[in-house]
């Protein structure tokens, strides 16, 4: 099942039913790393993209800096997808994940060196 045919559009899913939806740690991992470690909040938000076979298609969360996007994860059903400007990565165990929060801290100190110049 996926994100768009679990959860309708008007109406926003809870934290809760999105991670009992995920099924993994790794989706809560990733939610707690970006609040504890770049001190950014989730904002989510309905995308109705079709590509891919509306794999994109649903509910996410965004995690911006100053209106600069860091990344941006579509929950589904047992694993996640993310977007790191110019990075995708399906999610689907640990070394994904320490790949991802790599590419984070990557994002987010070329934003901070450009803030700088």
């Amino acid at each position: 099942m996926l994100n768009y045919e679990k959860f309708e559009k008007a109406t926003q899913p809870t934290e809760k039913e999105i991670e009992d939806f995920v099924q993994t740690d790794l989706f809560n991992d990733m939610n707690n790393h970006m609040r504890n470690v770049f001190k950014v909040k989730p904002k989510y938000a309905y995308s109705s993209c079709a590509m891919d076979n509306n794999i994109w298609r649903g509910w996410n969360i965004k995690y911006q800096k100053s209106g600069k996007s860091l990344c941006t994860l579509y929950p589904q059903q047992g694993y996640f997808l993310a977007l790191v400007p110019g990075k995708f990565f399906e999610v689907k165990n640990e070394d994904v994940l320490i790949e991802l929060k790599k590419a984070v801290e990557i994002r987010v100190n070329d934003l901070a060196s450009k803030k700088k110049e």
